[in-house]
């Protein structure tokens, strides 16, 4: 009974491990800190087509995108026809909600457009692990309760991939797709495990 009793939570263990990062190999930190070059450059204002699928409703339209201090973004989402879905400020403290509409001011929704987006904009970040394999390079940092893996591709070192996790899930990633030497990518994706909500961002180019 005793060794039935192990086994089960041995099972229970095993299946609640985070697998992320299985298959690769630990290594020596070498440095201490992450920077996110993405959003970053204060002279340009990034310009999206995103669109927000979030338990069955859709809304599309324009995101502008504008660091106007340092670590303070600002983040606007407009129709097509110029309303506005939201317009919130992100800084080093958390945030400021000038206006939001009120299909995306609930409380599940909300919280997680504010986790999404804060970790898309945070420029900086503090490692505490490293992996490798032959394709990727990753780098984890600690985020409260949860951790950000930070995989950069092989060999050109580009930032492709950010997986925040709890100890046992997977709750987001965020894929940056065709960047280019000035640190913008064409294409995000912002994909949920667990909820209903997928946000898609291609770049507006002039």
């Amino acid at each position: 009974m005793r060794y039935l009793f192990i086994s089960i939570v041995l099972i229970l263990s095993s299946g609640c491990k985070l697998s992320l990062v299985d298959d690769f190999t630990e290594s020596d930190t070498w440095i201490s800190s992450i920077h996110n070059p993405y959003f970053s450059n204060s002279e340009l204002d990034y310009v999206y087509k995103m669109e927000v699928a979030v338990y069955g409703n859709e809304f599309s339209g324009i995101l502008i995108v504008k660091k106007i201090e340092q670590d303070t973004h600002r983040m606007v989402f407009t129709s097509q026809f110029g309303s506005t879905f939201f317009d919130i400020e992100f800084n080093a403290e958390g945030y400021k909600i000038n206006t939001i509409i009120d299909e995306l001011n609930r409380k599940i929704i909300l919280n997680t457009l504010i986790r999404d987006f804060s970790l898309l904009l945070k420029e900086n970040d503090t490692v505490t692990g490293r992996y490798h394999n032959k394709n990727y390079n990753v780098l984890k940092a600690k985020s409260d309760k949860r951790s950000n893996y930070y995989f950069y591709t092989l060999p050109d070192a580009v930032l492709s991939k950010i997986v925040q996790t709890t100890k046992s899930k997977e709750k987001f990633e965020i894929i940056y797709d065709k960047v280019s030497e000035n640190h913008v990518a064409e294409s995000i994706k912002i994909n949920h495990k667990n909820i209903k909500l997928n946000i898609e961002l291609n770049l507006l180019k002039k």
